[in-house]
């Protein structure tokens, strides 16, 4: 009889490769920084467990966070399923194996887990994860056939697994349901359920703002139906001021009604009503972006971190399209925007987008003269020429509601190149001039 163990799968926190879909929102390192706190976590509580034998099977080389006590192997096998079954046939029974994606786990619960093998009164254990898979799984004496053929990251994997472990002729016990870290949504849940692990802190330091308000200027022509979708998901400590640049299907009166502070532009242009937001506003960092639903407002805590913490004084959201959101013409008039930009005044941008946030008082001094179609583009070349620090946050770009005003119509498309024209050109000769 082999003594316990509990096993843990895991892959070395590395960007790029670590909880990519963490990113975005956030960055390959920032993803990575959460995996090796989440395993860090995880690794620390099976540390405290009863088992006889701690063993990790790695997918790359072992870091700081790998605590002492640990017997470490590499995972073998061409999939996951073969992984797993080379892990297990490595390890024997009676144990317990979860992976790197639950770090609320507690000794006390991995210890109750493996008491349902190693006590004899089952063959097999499993705890599903919400999201449809599992997190853990144990086994009194491992079977090579335990995950053949089921189907991994799927949405009913769980199920599937449970069905091949019945099918082996194993009586299951049922394990406590987690959730899975996956997106950031399982983050911040995970943070607020466990809020004195690594994990949380991290959390907490990437997707909260170090301190606030942030006044969030919204300009609108036209909106009524976005409205209300954007200022219900506002962040706390997040103010919406919404400038209305002459809307006839009533977005001022639903966004007042909606607690809003509303402010009336009349003169036309989104560097008007920017600008006139800007004025109203009355937090020390503002932040801009579009009323029209393509922009997700629970991703401005991520944008405006890095003012807030004082690392960057202007962060920019580059967006992330889903498919058909942003038109190609779009998307090539933004590549080469960037691209003028970087050459112009060396800010290494890849998106003049719409989501940003900067110190009010330092805006208000960069004396941006755009009224129209050039107002982005101009923040970011005169805040470059300043000696700016300029950063970017990958957000999602989702299909906005309605049709654009300025990438909508032809008119609106000239109106903003002749507009960006002119911005490149002043900065070309600013350029010059230096």
């Amino acid at each position: 009889m082999h003594s316990s163990h509990l096993l843990v799968m895991a892959k070395a926190p590395v960007p790029g490769r670590s909880k990519t879909r963490l990113a975005p929102p956030l960055t390959p390192e920032e993803a990575a920084e959460v995996a090796e706190a989440s395993l860090a976590d995880t690794l620390e509580a099976v540390a405290g467990c009863g088992a006889e034998r701690l063993i990790l099977a790695l997918d790359g080389e072992p870091g700081p966070w790998l605590p002492e006590g640990f017997e470490v192997v590499a995972q073998v096998g061409d999939g996951f399923n073969e992984r797993l079954a080379a892990a297990w046939a490595h390890a024997g029974g009676p144990g317990v194996q979860i992976g790197m994606d639950t770090p609320q786990v507690t000794p006390e619960l991995l210890d109750a887990c493996l008491e349902t093998v190693a006590g004899g009164g089952h063959d097999a254990a499993l705890g599903l994860a919400e999201d449809g898979g599992w997190w853990a799984i144990g086994m009194a004496e491992p079977h090579p056939e335990a995950f053949t053929d089921v189907p991994m990251s799927h949405y009913d994997t769980g199920l599937q697994q449970l069905k091949q472990l019945h099918a082996l002729g194993m009586r299951v016990a049922d394990l406590p349901v987690l959730r899975d870290l996956d997106d950031i949504g399982d983050a911040r849940a995970i943070a607020a359920l466990a809020p004195s692990t690594r994990t949380a802190g991290r959390v907490r330091s990437l997707v909260e703002p170090a301190d606030g308000p942030v006044d969030v200027v919204l300009p609108v022509l036209n909106e009524r139906e976005a409205i209300p979708w954007v200022l219900e998901r506002m962040p706390d400590r997040f103010r919406p001021v919404v400038v209305d640049n002459g809307s006839e299907d009533g977005s001022a009166e639903v966004a007042a009604s909606l607690g809003a502070e509303v402010v009336a532009e009349p003169r036309r242009g989104f560097g008007a009503a920017c600008f006139a937001g800007l004025e109203a506003a009355t937090a020390p960092v503002v932040a801009f972006m579009d009323c029209d639903a393509s922009l997700d407002p629970a991703d401005l805590p991520l944008v405006c971190g890095p003012v807030l913490r004082g690392e960057t004084d202007l962060s920019l959201g580059s967006r992330r399209a889903e498919a058909g959101a942003l038109p190609l013409h779009s998307r090539v008039a933004n590549r080469y925007l960037a691209g003028r930009v970087r050459r112009l005044c060396g800010a290494r941008v890849t998106d003049i987008g719409p989501m940003r946030a900067a110190r009010r008082e330092k805006l208000l001094a960069l004396g941006i003269a755009d009224r129209r179609s050039g107002w982005p583009l101009e923040m970011v070349l005169r805040a470059g020429q300043d000696g700016w620090r300029i950063a970017e946050r990958p957000v999602p770009y989702r299909a906005r509601v309605g049709r654009s005003k300025v990438t909508g119509t032809v008119g609106g498309t000239l109106r903003a190149v002749r507009d960006m024209r002119g911005q490149l050109s002043r900065a070309r000769r600013a350029a010059q001039n230096r």
